[in-house]
């Protein structure tokens, strides 16, 4: 019975990806498509006349992981149907999409910054991009075998809990600096094979337990406050998604819509720390653990940490640390 349930949810999920293929098809063309350990890979090339960017998947055991980006030229609207069980959660670092839902009589606004789960059984409906936005989403859907192996309708009753025809509005969070900082190692992973099978899989259940604490918990100011605290929020993932970059507050500003000085003001307000000692204290983080876990020289260390003069590196290290560099790395290699 294991068997024949496996090979019923298998085809579904195949006439799944093949709907998706119909869909992408007149917008995408194939590019990649690779399998290792199971790990079933496809990348697509958005065609130029729709949009400059890509799609790229993941598959493996009933977990499927999904990341767009792309800036649109045209006005793209996808319309699909489903009779698969899968829980899926969605994470819009940049753009926005219009999601209709058939049976709802309304739509859904879902904006830069914000999440969603649910859990699709039946369902049809239409998502609309728009064209000269940027757009970035990482999808993640849990089918049936992954469900079962970490016992999360058991547990945690989520076929009904984040049933489709319980969403509304409010079901949309906005994403934490914890978030953020998963969805980067997802977005710059380079693993292959087993290595990228047991990464791709913690990081999800690590995105999911985040999800779930968030739903069970006290709602905080957070998921009370729209747009400021949204572009707050993505003010810290773009500083933390590339370290090499050292931003002024101006351009952070500019990036996220806000003036200077109310962005330097709500910022120290909510997160407790001002714009340079967050970036600041993530710059010295990462120098450490490549100090402690790799042989790369010291100037190569403070490329990647956003010093272009490992002058300065070093004296912003000391400063920090009471130590060099160099010491710091002699000092980790003596405990070892």
């Amino acid at each position: 019975m294991d068997k024949k349930r496996r090979d019923k949810e298998r085809s579904k999920t195949l006439h799944l990806e093949k709907q998706k293929r119909c869909t992408l098809r007149t917008v995408t063309e194939l590019i990649k498509s690779q399998e290792h350990c199971g790990v079933r890979s496809r990348k697509f090339k958005f065609s130029p006349e729709f949009g400059d960017g890509y799609f790229e998947y993941n598959h493996f055991d009933g977990l499927f992981i999904g990341i767009f980006d792309v800036s649109l030229k045209k006005d793209v609207k996808t319309y699909a149907r489903s009779s698969i069980n899968a829980l899926e959660l969605s994470y819009l670092i940049d753009g926005e999409q219009i999601i209709r839902i058939d049976g709802k009589n309304h739509d859904f606004i879902y904006e830069s910054q914000e999440s969603y789960l649910v859990y699709i059984t039946q369902a049809s409906g239409s998502i609309q991009y728009h064209k000269n936005k940027y757009f970035k989403e990482v999808k993640i859907r849990m089918y049936p075998d992954f469900i079962q192996k970490h016992k999360l309708n058991s547990t945690y009753g989520i076929s009904k809990k984040y049933a489709l025809d319980k969403i509304d509005q409010n079901s949309i969070q906005p994403l934490c600096s914890k978030t953020q900082e998963i969805l980067t190692e997802l977005l710059t992973d380079t693993r292959q094979g087993l290595l990228k099978r047991l990464f791709l899989e913690s990081k999800v259940l690590e995105l999911l337990a985040l999800h779930l604490d968030m739903d069970k918990g006290t709602k905080t100011e957070v998921s009370n406050t729209d747009h400021l605290i949204k572009k707050l929020y993505e003010v810290q993932f773009i500083i933390s998604s590339d370290l090499t970059i050292q931003y002024s507050v101006h351009e952070l500003a500019r990036k996220v819509g806000l003036n200077d000085f109310m962005l330097k003001k709500e910022f120290k307000r909510v997160f407790a720390t001002t714009i340079f000692e967050y970036a600041l204290q993530l710059r010295m983080t990462k120098a450490k653990k490549l100090l402690n876990h790799s042989k790369k020289p010291i100037y190569e260390i403070s490329e990647l940490v956003g010093y272009k003069n490992s002058t300065h590196f070093t004296a912003a290290f000391k400063k920090i640390e009471g130590i060099t560099p160099k010491k710091y790395r002699q000092k980790g290699l003596q405990t070892t």
